[in-house]
């Protein structure tokens, strides 16, 4: 096979118009005649060559420098698989309950052999009746990094405070304050941050209590439809799409997607194909949207969140008292 061709970059996040984009697919560049794995392989990237250190690297067009040599063009390029969208075949029919079991199985295998499991999740988590389950994941160290919008955060701590989300009762559905969420915001930021008011007593259980007692990193991503937002929320869209990438670096085995879906999508488009992700969303439009766009190592599961994550933990303790 001949060398991949390379151009040098003449103004920092320019590249060359015929620049190879890379799935999340393995990749190797030919390079002097030697084929060369790319590093921190992701979607939607170039791959910067060095060729006199022989290394061949993944990076965002927005982070590459002039002078940098990107591959141009499709010569010289291996990648394992082949990289298409729009074919995916998403039922509704999926058991659950086997789904459940196979989630179980590899959270045990990644725990076992020390993998590292992202859990990606909406604030449907918690309007679903999710906020304990998930949290007991947590407790049991079951996740390593929580990826979730700013939404997530403050309803979790919303039940904390007031034992609602979006003001509705958690413990009967009924309506109890519309501001409650409002309210949680401002005495979270009034405390300085989220470990803060835990420290304070303010919040005493759930998923973000979970992730600061147990030191799991929580990475908050906003939008435009942020109340507040909560200070730890991220509203540097390119901040956060950094930092969630350098938690990819560290390693990740296995994702767990909940219930949104702009997150997932962005967060799958950030990882190598090797690394499993179960996506849970009652609509199954989610699930087809993600493999959709290339992120076809997804296993989908059509059902309400709140009733996945309880059954997930009936079933671990269950599975976890046969031991």
């Amino acid at each position: 096979m001949k060398d991949a061709k390379l151009a040098m970059v003449r103004e920092d996040g320019i590249l060359p118009s015929d620049f190879f984009v890379t799935s999340n697919r393995r990749t190797w560049v030919m390079v002097k005649g030697k084929k060369i794995e790319v590093e921190d392989i992701r979607m939607d990237c170039a791959i910067v060559v060095d060729p006199e250190k022989m290394r061949a690297t993944c990076l965002e067009p927005r982070k590459i420098k002039k002078g940098m040599y990107v591959v141009v063009g499709n010569e010289g390029i291996i990648e394992e698989g082949e990289m298409e969208f729009m074919l995916s075949a998403v039922s509704s029919e999926r058991p659950a309950v086997h789904i459940i079991n196979e989630v179980i199985r590899t959270l045990l295998e990644v725990k076992r052999r020390g993998g590292r499991i992202f859990v990606v999740a909406g604030p449907a988590v918690i309007h679903a009746g999710g906020r304990e389950a998930l949290a007991q994941l947590i407790r049991w160290g079951y996740v390593d990094v929580l990826i979730a919008g700013n939404g997530l955060a403050v309803h979790d701590m919303e039940a904390s405070i007031y034992g609602t989300s979006l003001g509705v009762s958690l413990r009967d559905g009924r309506h109890i304050h519309h501001a409650h969420h409002i309210w949680t915001i401002n005495r979270v930021n009034a405390c300085g941050s989220i470990k803060d008011a835990v420290n304070r007593g303010l919040v005493k259980d759930g998923i973000m209590y979970e992730c600061v007692k147990n030191d799991v990193k929580y990475i908050l991503v906003g939008s435009i439809r942020d109340d507040g937002p909560l200070k730890d929320t991220i509203t540097d869209m390119i901040k956060a799409q950094d930092m969630i990438r350098e938690e990819i670096k560290k390693g990740v085995d296995l994702v767990l997607a909940l219930a949104t879906m702009l997150l997932t999508i962005g967060v799958c488009n950030m990882l190598p194909y090797e690394v499993k992700v179960i996506v849970v969303d009652i609509n199954p439009a989610v699930i087809s949207k993600v493999y959709d766009r290339g992120s076809q190592q997804v296993v989908g599961v059509v059902t309400d969140v709140g009733l996945f994550l309880r059954e997930l933990i009936r079933a671990m303790e269950r599975k976890m008292s046969s031991y």
